[in-house]
């Protein structure tokens, strides 16, 4: 209230021992300075009450603000993203118990949408990438109710059937972590992280010299 400009003294902590205590004291509050009255809205919801009381504050501002800062801990505000760091594997969206972020059907991005952010942090510690921070504040208005795009990225192509499957960045930096894995020493294994797992099976079964688990040698014979 006070960075909307509607000054201090507009909230008081009430102790009180007995009944009459707390009548009195009820009484001798001030009546609110520069805020009229507001209709009837309550909620079963605290964020819906709350969003209520949000936009009557900034109707009748003296200073309207779009966002009031905020101190660490409070539960509201935004997530920013490392788009240089950030894979877009979605590992936050799934960790995610508020629907603040979100995935895209038409294409890889990552959305979120900071009405419904509580600032618990489970996207920061979920993020394998170490790409995602909180920043906490309240925004108003209509911003705080809109998906934004936090990052997009590039869709890779099945390098087999031409499919898009994952983002550019992700497969990049998979080929690039495995080249010196034992397991990926070929460039039949290596090509296989860049196919759908379709392609991946098809292209498995088609290379029946390739050595796999089904393989087994010993005991004075062998089975496939």
């Amino acid at each position: 209230m006070s960075e909307l400009g509607f000054g201090e003294g507009h909230l008081h902590l009430i102790e009180a021992k007995d009944v009459t205590a707390l009548e009195q004291a009820v009484w001798n509050l001030r009546a609110a300075r520069g805020l009229p009255p507001a209709a009837f809205n309550l909620s079963s919801e605290k964020r819906t009450t709350l969003d209520f009381v949000f936009d009557h504050f900034l109707k009748h501002a003296p200073v309207p603000k779009d966002e009031v800062a905020l101190s660490a801990g409070a539960p509201y505000g935004r997530v920013t993203v490392d788009k240089q760091t950030c894979t877009l594997c979605m590992a936050c969206v799934g960790a995610c118990p508020e629907a603040a972020l979100l995935d895209s059907k038409e294409a890889p991005q990552l959305k979120f949408i900071e009405r419904n952010c509580v600032q618990c942090g489970l996207c920061e510690k979920t993020c394998p990438e170490g790409a995602i921070s909180l920043a906490p504040r309240l925004a108003l208005g209509s911003q705080a109710k809109s998906a934004v795009v936090l990052n997009a990225a590039e869709p890779y192509q099945c390098v087999r059937c031409g499919k898009p499957f994952a983002t550019r960045q992700m497969i990049e930096n998979m080929v690039r972590r495995l080249l010196s894995h034992s397991m990926f020493a070929t460039g039949d294994a290596l090509s296989r992280l860049q196919m759908c797992a379709d392609c991946r099976v098809i292209d498995m079964l088609e290379k029946q010299g390739d050595t796999n688990i089904f393989d087994y040698r010993g005991g004075g014979g062998s089975a496939r």
